[in-house]
């Protein structure tokens, strides 16, 4: 795993691929996406289940990773005295543009052999 450098996003963010929106309650208020291919995601189901995921398996496999990584990082920020909540993941599948938020910060994590998941994060102020 290479966590890379973080960049700033205005809106609009256009995705042509699989994204999970998850939003943040709470101390911090906002939105977490979570967007990589869909190779991407199926080499992650792939490594996870020991086989490649289509349809609706990889989209219902794609929100249940978006509640483990928000969940993970509402966790790690309780430790830090900062409390949150996640919503119920969305998950959205192809060409999308979206709007809503003036900045966003995108983290991008490259995966060896697997592809980048971009993690995307829309603090409300």
């Amino acid at each position: 795993m290479d966590v890379q450098t973080p960049s700033l996003i205005r809106q609009p963010f256009e995705k042509e691929s699989i994204s999970i929106l998850i939003g943040l309650t709470g101390d911090i208020r906002g939105r977490i996406i979570i967007e990589g291919t869909n190779g991407c995601m199926i080499k992650i189901g792939e490594s996870m289940f020991g086989m490649p995921l289509e349809g609706e398996m990889l989209e219902s496999f794609a929100a249940e990773l978006g509640n483990m990584l928000a969940g993970n990082i509402a966790t790690s920020l309780a430790g830090e005295n900062t409390l949150i909540d996640i919503t119920p993941p969305t998950v959205i599948v192809g060409n999308t543009k979206m709007f809503g938020f003036h900045e966003a910060i995108n983290l991008p994590i490259s995966l060896k052999g697997v592809g980048t998941l971009h993690i995307i994060l829309m603090i409300e102020m």
